[in-house]
């Protein structure tokens, strides 16, 4: 049995016309190490695309051990977006991105 949404063995995934997706808004949620620096990590990453709502910090986690942050980066094309997510995913102190 497969899972819902996923395709059959040795079906590629449908093409998609970036023309018709790009360019795009997109948002993102990152989940960092409280007091690991990561807000000015991930900040020096996004000078290098189109930030339409600025980063903020969003709530420390109960223990205060993590503390979420929120962007939204408006993305040409699914190459740019790759780029962004793996410069995220690579900083500092980011432990999720979402």
């Amino acid at each position: 049995m497969q899972a819902s949404g996923s395709l059959p063995a040795g079906c590629a995934s449908p093409a998609v016309d970036e023309a018709l997706v790009y360019p795009a808004d997109h948002h993102f949620r990152i989940i960092t190490v409280a007091g690991s620096g990561a807000y000015e990590t991930v900040s020096g990453v996004l000078t290098a695309y189109q930030v339409v709502a600025p980063l903020t910090h969003g709530q420390t986690s109960q223990g205060g051990r993590y503390q979420s942050l929120s962007v939204t980066v408006r993305l040409a094309s699914r190459a740019e977006h790759m780029r962004l997510d793996g410069a995220l995913r690579q900083a500092e102190g980011v432990r999720i991105l979402l």
